[in-house]
């Protein structure tokens, strides 16, 4: 390559269906720069936490286009590049990227986990209360875990994690 580093853009890159880390080893070790922010999701079937994409399906990488275009095109684990109709795939501002780093950690992932305050409303996604409703009494975020407090044929208080409610 030589053309001057503010050649060099940031793309969205659609990858094959769970090949984001495929993708990102294959375009790393051809140069080119990339960017899959992480995030831990709790898969209630499996009963623990996976650490998945944060936009599933989807990279970010930074190559100069049209020059770079082939390498990222047949590297293993892309399907192709995000484009809208036949013309060139449109570039991301180094902004939207810079945003996304800043709201990862040292490892980075990005914390995806919802803020629940006192007085929210939500309603139950799993278990014995699926689909009851009730208000959130406290939000313990350190250990992921809310009580909730129901109206039922009584006022009755649970704690539960907080994967298992979600905001009405």
């Amino acid at each position: 390559m030589n053309c001057a580093d503010n050649d060099l853009r940031w793309y969205v890159i659609k990858t094959k269906p769970r090949e984001e880390g495929r993708c990102l080893e294959e375009l790393s070790s051809s140069g080119i720069e990339t960017f899959c922010p992480m995030t831990k999701e709790y898969r209630w079937r499996r009963r623990r936490d996976e650490t998945v994409a944060f936009f599933p399906g989807y990279v970010f990488g930074r190559f100069i286009f049209p020059d770079d275009y082939y390498t990222v095109k047949w590297a293993r684990g892309v399907n192709s590049m995000v484009r809208f109709g036949g013309s060139a795939p449109p570039s991301l501002d180094d902004a939207v990227i810079e945003f996304l780093r800043g709201r990862t950690d040292d490892k980075g992932f990005i914390d995806s986990t919802p803020e629940f305050k006192p007085g929210d409303p939500v309603r139950f996604r799993t278990g014995p209360f699926k689909d009851l409703a009730g208000t959130i009494l406290r939000a313990n975020t350190a250990e992921g875990r809310v009580l909730v407090l129901m109206d039922l044929l009584y006022q009755a208080k649970v704690e539960v994690d907080t994967y298992q409610v979600q905001a009405v």
